[in-house]
C-alpha cells in the first residue's frame, strides 16, 4: 500500500527516479484483462461498491465532507447528493474499464481531463490529497470484496495487485492533469 501511495505522490529514490514508476507506465495487457473480466463479478458481489468507497472516503476526511458542503456532525450517508455522486465515480470507472477497455491513450486523456477539471473545485476546498484517501478506501474495499468470493489466495493477490496498478495509473494521470492546469493558471496569473 505504501508503495502505491509513494508512487502517486511522486516520491523519488536517491537517484531521482520515481518510486514505483513501472506501475505508472502503460498498463500491462494481462493486468487489463484481469480487471476488465473482474469488474462485473465484483459489482455482482457488491453492487454498491463505489458507494461504499465514496462514503468511506468522507468518513476518513472532514475536508472531503466540508468540500461537499456536509457539516461535520452530518452523516454522509444521509446526504442524498453526496451519495448520488458515487454513481458518477462508478460511471467514470466503467467508461475506462469496460467502454475503453483500459486503452492507454484513452485512459490518459480521460484522466488528465478529469484531473484538470478538479482545479475548479479548489475554491470549495478540494485538495489533491483527497485522491490518496480515495485510493486507500478503494484498495480496502476491493480487497474485502474479492476476499468475500475469491478463495484462492494466489489468484486473489494477483487480482488485488492488478486493481492497484489500474487505480494507481488512473489517479496518477488525474494528478498530472490537475498539476498541469494549476501550473498554467498560476503562470497566466503571474504573467498578467
Amino acid at each position: 500500500m505504501m508503495g502505491l501511495l509513494s508512487t502517486i505522490r511522486g516520491k523519488k529514490d536517491k537517484d531521482g527516479q520515481a518510486l514505483g514508476a513501472a506501475q505508472i507506465g502503460p498498463i500491462a495487457s494481462k493486468t487489463k484483462k484481469l480487471v476488465i473480466a473482474e469488474l462485473p463479478k465484483m459489482l455482482a458481489e457488491k453492487p454498491d461498491l463505489f458507494t461504499v468507497i465514496w462514503l468511506r472516503s468522507a468518513q476518513r476526511s472532514t475536508s472531503i465532507k466540508l468540500a461537499f458542503g456536509i457539516s461535520l456532525d452530518e452523516n454522509p450517508e444521509n446526504n442524498e447528493a453526496f451519495v448520488a455522486f458515487s454513481s458518477t465515480i462508478q460511471s467514470f470507472f466503467h467508461k475506462l474499464i469496460v467502454t475503453y477497455e483500459l486503452d492507454d491513450e484513452l485512459v490518459v486523456t480521460s484522466c488528465e481531463q478529469l484531473g484538470a477539471r478538479h482545479v475548479d473545485f479548489i475554491s470549495r476546498g478540494f485538495h489533491s490529497h483527497f485522491w490518496d484517501i480515495f485510493m486507500v478506501c478503494m484498495a480496502e474495499t476491493i480487497d474485502e470484496t474479492l476476499s468475500s468470493y475469491m478463495h484462492d489466495d494466489e489468484k486473489r493477490n494477483e487480482m488485488i495487485i492488478a486493481w492497484q496498478r489500474v487505480v494507481n495509473a488512473i489517479v496518477h494521470h488525474m494528478r498530472e492533469g490537475y498539476s498541469e492546469r494549476r501550473k498554467q493558471e498560476l503562470g497566466a496569473k503571474n504573467g498578467s
